[in-house]
């Protein structure tokens, strides 16, 4: 095939040895996950050139506090946006130039199983070499074989396994988790290059099961904050939000586990970001509430086609608050511990007899405009032999329970 050959000349301003920059963020999560959260760790941090390195392009090491990186100058800024070229010209050889093979971005997205938006950022990153084409004579961006190939190669020798991103949608955690569960062990990962004096993660399918096994939520565990509360976003499941295009949004996770917005009225899942921008949802109550004195909790399993299913989410998140409530989604109910005290019952829709049908464990009752929760638990003291309090505390660890929840199981399965 006859291809174009381009040679690019560009003078850059670099920056110098001592000088102080900042990491300047050059890709989205979805484009690239693994340079996001590379870059992340330096989010708002002051740098200091420590190196300048010039071949084969131009790179230095920036010392942030403790860490160092190594980053490529377009990844840097000093706050004067300096990190784009000041004079720069393509020269085109013509079409009879050199013969160089290409594949086209959707090849190499394919043999290297990337999304597009990925390959882009190799371009630049140059980590493959794009081929310029001034005067759009293909439809679609080429990129050199040679290089393509090189890419294959490598990635066929490293490890195969989960990317630390795929591993959190799979487990229902955020990817800062994972990350944070591979640095103290909880998650057995393995350190690959990744571009230039950097590693990324892969996580077997061994490692991924063992890891499932120790940090996805028993049935029997009372259900954990990340299952139903996203941090960042400050959202919790089946939130409702509303505006003036949308009269009602919930705040659900795809199959993915990606959190977004459901539209009851056009029947429609779209991503958290594109709900906000698109659509201007805004959150209809707070929920956040001041933490109950703990006496315990009680357990309810509602479907989620019952007509007070959304009421009452909507009460308890306003009212009661995500801090006093435990939320697990099951495939066609969800499962709620909800700590044992009283709140008014200010909110139409339900009342304590709607819900009495889905009590699973303590009892719920009205009095006087308010909603009483009792659990069906009382406080207990046994005294024990150190050795065996030891051995049932090393039991319970195992099963990642705790120590009552496994006395409570042991008892319960030699009274049946």
């Amino acid at each position: 095939m006859n291809k174009l050959n381009h040679e690019r000349n560009t003078q850059i301003a670099s920056y110098e040895m001592g000088e102080l920059v900042y990491v300047l963020q050059t890709c989205t999560e979805e484009e690239d996950p693994e340079s996001f959260y590379y870059f992340k760790q330096f989010e708002k941090k002051e740098g200091m050139i420590l190196e300048v390195i010039e071949h084969p392009r131009l790179q230095y090491r920036v010392k942030f506090g403790q860490a160092e990186a190594v980053l490529y100058h377009e990844e840097l800024t000093n706050g004067n946006q300096r990190d784009v070229p000041i004079t720069g010209t393509d020269h085109q050889e013509g079409w009879e130039g050199d013969k160089v093979e290409w594949y086209t971005q959707k090849e190499v997205a394919n043999l290297l199983g990337v999304s597009k938006a990925t390959v882009y950022h190799y371009g630049k990153q140059k980590k493959i070499t794009k081929i310029l084409d001034p005067h759009r004579l293909h439809k679609e961006a080429r990129y050199q074989k040679a290089e393509v190939d090189r890419l294959v190669y490598e990635k066929q020798s490293l490890p195969t396994g989960m990317s630390p991103n795929e591993v959190a949608k799979k487990l229902g955690l955020s990817v800062q988790s994972v990350y944070k569960y591979i640095q103290d062990g909880s998650i057995k990962a393995e350190a690959v290059p990744y571009g230039d004096e950097r590693i990324t993660y892969v996580i077997s399918e061994t490692a991924y099961q063992e890891a499932e096994k120790s940090l996805k939520p028993a049935e029997t565990q009372r259900p954990k904050r990340f299952e139903y509360y996203q941090s960042s976003q400050d959202i919790v499941l089946f939130q409702k939000f509303h505006s003036s295009k949308v009269p009602e949004a919930r705040v659900i996770r795809n199959k993915e586990n990606e959190w977004g917005f459901y539209l009851p009225n056009i029947q429609k899942w779209l991503p958290f970001e594109e709900g906000l921008r698109e659509y201007q949802l805004k959150p209809v109550y707070p929920i956040h509430q001041s933490t109950l004195e703990y006496k315990g909790y009680v357990q309810l399993e509602i479907p989620k086609d019952a007509i007070v299913f959304y009421p009452f989410v909507d009460y308890l998140y306003e009212i009661w608050g995500m801090e006093n409530i435990r939320l697990r989604e099951q495939d066609h109910t969800i499962v709620l511990f909800i700590r044992a005290g009283e709140r008014p019952l200010t909110i139409k829709g339900f009342s304590a007899v709607d819900i009495l049908p889905f009590l699973i464990k303590g009892d719920i009752y009205n009095e006087e405009g308010h909603l009483i929760f009792l659990s069906s638990y009382r406080k207990t003291s046994l005294e024990l032999p150190n050795d065996l309090l030891e051995s049932m505390t090393e039991l319970a660890e195992q099963e990642g329970i705790s120590m009552s929840k496994w006395i409570e199981l042991k008892l319960s399965s030699l009274l049946k």
